[in-house]
């Protein structure tokens, strides 16, 4: 393990103590208090992420100028995963973007189910289930196929992002109130880690956002605490201990497939992607 591997892992073994710590301290787990530990472990992960960030120093990626395509419709998952494959160096797309990256976001729209969906939009779900039946070892695009093929990872994890960003190896898809983005970069400036964050409404053109660690952890990223939140309260579960709710949580580690309740993934070329603990579902 190199020497910033070993910074990242031991900053989610930090969280991990903080997380136990929190639970314990707000035992029983209930919904009257369930949101605000939330919250306190939200802030208790940019702490940790920024810390990690600040030790290993500047990140090695240069993540440089890329060309990112704007969408059409309602694709803006699927021109969001074309964008972070474009600023992976995927060679089909770079030659001709504006072209493939719509033909790309076809086939997936093509791909996947609607069910449930408004228009062409589609799920960070929809792309694991899409990257996983391999589609793209046999998608022509333009007469061209894609030199690599891709992976998704669903993720809750701001240091695991920080991580996949820092290093170069992966982009972060996102869904927040119906529309998608890509993080793809992370610069510091005055001291302060900023991730660089597309768009995919915006212009064709290279241009991007910048959010602060906060936002990325409250604004984009899937709660710390997963579906605890949601299957507590009159129709679920009245409380849960500490042990209980880590047991929980550590069972849906074990899930790479949460449907719509995760709303956050991590796009790496395969070789790179993490393994997955479970067979996927067949795309439908």
């Amino acid at each position: 393990m190199t020497k910033p591997a070993k910074v990242f892992q031991r900053a989610r073994e930090a969280f991990r103590e903080q997380l136990t710590k929190r639970l314990e301290a707000a035992e029983p787990l209930v919904p009257e208090n369930v949101e605000a530990v939330e919250q306190q472990l939200m802030a208790d992960e940019v702490v940790v992420a920024s810390k990690a960030l600040k030790k290993v120093g500047p990140s090695p990626h240069a993540p440089g100028t890329p060309y990112f395509v704007r969408q059409t419709g309602t694709t803006c998952m699927s021109v969001s995963l074309a964008n972070g494959l474009i600023s992976l160096g995927e060679p089909c797309l770079l030659e001709d973007p504006e072209n493939r990256v719509s033909l790309l976001a076809d086939d997936v729209v093509a791909s996947t189910s609607s069910f449930g969906k408004p228009g062409e939009y589609r799920s960070v779900d929809d792309l694991f289930k899409y990257l996983e039946s391999g589609r793209l070892k046999e998608l022509e695009l333009a007469g061209k196929r894609l030199a690599h093929d891709y992976r998704v990872r669903l993720t809750c994890s701001l240091i695991d992002v920080c991580e996949a960003l820092w290093t170069g190896r992966g982009r972060l898809v996102v869904q927040r109130r119906a529309h998608a983005r890509l993080a793809f970069a992370i610069d510091r400036k005055d001291g302060k880690a900023l991730v660089r964050v597309r768009d995919p409404m915006s212009a064709s053109s290279t241009k991007f956002d910048h959010v602060d660690l906060t936002t990325l952890r409250t604004e984009f990223l899937w709660s710390p605490l997963k579906k605890l939140p949601r299957i507590l309260g009159p129709m679920g579960l009245p409380k849960l201990t500490a042990k209980e709710a880590l047991g929980h949580l550590d069972r849906y580690d074990t899930m790479e497939n949460l449907g719509v309740d995760c709303p956050s993934a991590l796009v790496y070329r395969a070789e790179h992607a993490p393994r997955l603990f479970s067979p996927p579902e067949k795309a439908s």
